[in-house]
């Protein structure tokens, strides 16, 4: 079985000879002479396309060599020849995502930077690089000179080699060597590197060039970036967001960074308001509640539509009443609500048949230590409904 992606990666509609067939629960495996679908390995994502009209589900590889899987029920015969298309879209982002990572991981390695690992998705690529942190200047500076690698047309060529003629190559990364013909990638001379993907032609292919984000993994960095294809709808879906906020901000898109600010600066004015109301609230509200448990032995108290944080600053205010109090919050005035009940000192044992008896009669889920119990539930109730549960009959 021959591996005609190496020879050829640019060729995307062929006859394929059926080398052999077998069911299987995922689907229809087949096998040809000659396959030019690239198989998911070495961290480039399978190629779609169609096998005799019906769409492969998936291109892969094993001891046997590369295979298409086809859904159950399709049917072809080995020997025959039949006519099979490669997704030119598909492949056309796989190979410019691989071939940016040569460059890019070449760029790094000049810097002292070596690469440990490459992932690709459908939207982006990544690669794993052996550094705990960049500095503020490094990445805008190789992103820079990725695009001026691309900006040169340095063709890109494949080469097979001898594994006791890899010495005599300039290549990037050694592989373990198991005998056999090695398959090198040359990109001018910039780069030489062991790869069995599929490749731009020219570095001019790739087109656009962008990293997007960084993060941290196993106490190294990851660089995520975006190529060509991946490139121009990275950059339809930022504009789309900065359109969406200009609309929403009603700003030019140079104005919105700063009215953002604004809006921070407000609703941290507006939190300092409402924590100076809530304590307002609370104040007012603690001499009802002590009010009733010195009538009546307990305080009971519903209230919709206001934040949960008034709850607990309520019960926390009244930590030394001598009576159970309950304070049930329902912030959007639904169903969604939110408690906090307190009993005085000696009392945790009502506490907790309050706990059990919210959990039986309601669904409410709550937790808490000593003479503090917390939660939630999914239920109107009313002030007497809550009297009744923290009740000691």
């Amino acid at each position: 079985m021959q591996k005609g992606y190496w020879e050829d990666c640019r060729k995307l509609e062929f006859e394929g000879i059926i080398a052999g067939t077998a069911k299987t629960e995922q689907g229809l495996v087949v096998r040809f002479e000659t396959t030019y679908f690239y198989p998911e390995s070495g961290g480039q994502l399978a190629d779609g396309g169609t096998v005799a009209g019906t769409t492969i589900l998936d291109a892969l590889q094993d001891e046997a060599g590369p295979y298409v899987l086809l859904p159950q029920g399709s049917s072809v015969d080995v020997g025959q020849h039949v006519p099979c298309i490669v997704d030119a879209e598909r492949r056309g982002r796989h190979t410019q995502l691989h071939s940016a990572q040569h460059i890019l991981s070449r760029l790094l390695e000049g810097k002292g930077i070596s690469t440990l690992s490459f992932h690709m998705t459908e939207e982006e690529a990544s690669i794993e690089i052996k550094a705990s942190a960049v500095g503020d200047g490094l990445l805008p500076e190789v992103e820079d000179a990725v695009e001026r690698v691309i900006w040169q047309c340095l063709p890109v060529e494949t080469l097979v080699v001898d594994a006791a003629d890899i010495a005599s190559h300039d290549v990037r990364k050694m592989p373990e060597l198991a005998g056999g013909p090695l398959r090198l990638v040359q990109i001018g001379d910039l780069d030489t590197n062991p790869c069995g993907g599929t490749h731009v032609a020219s570095t001019g292919e790739i087109g656009g060039f962008a990293i997007v984000r960084t993060d941290k993994v196993r106490g190294n960095i990851r660089l995520y970036f975006v190529a060509g294809r991946t490139a121009t709808a990275h950059r339809r879906h930022c504009d789309e967001v900065l359109q969406d906020a200009e609309q929403r901000l009603t700003c030019g898109i140079g104005d919105i960074s700063a009215s953002i600010t604004k809006l921070q600066q407000r609703d941290h004015d507006t939190a300092r308001q409402v924590k100076g109301l809530l304590a307002i609230a609370v104040d007012g509200l603690a001499r009802q509640a002590l009010d009733e448990v010195i009538s009546g032995g307990i305080a009971a108290i519903v209230l919709d539509d206001v934040p949960g944080e008034l709850a607990r600053m309520l019960v926390a205010k009244l930590a030394s009443a001598p009576g159970p109090i309950c304070v049930l919050v329902y912030p959007g005035g639904g169903t969604d609500g939110q408690f906090v009940c307190s009993v005085p000192a000696g009392s945790e044992t009502l506490l907790t048949t309050f706990g059990e008896r919210m959990k039986n009669s309601f669904g409410a889920k709550s937790g808490g230590a000593g003479r503090v119990l917390q939660g939630r539930v999914d239920a109107r109730m009313t002030p007497d409904q809550l009297k009744s549960l923290l009740t000691s009959e």
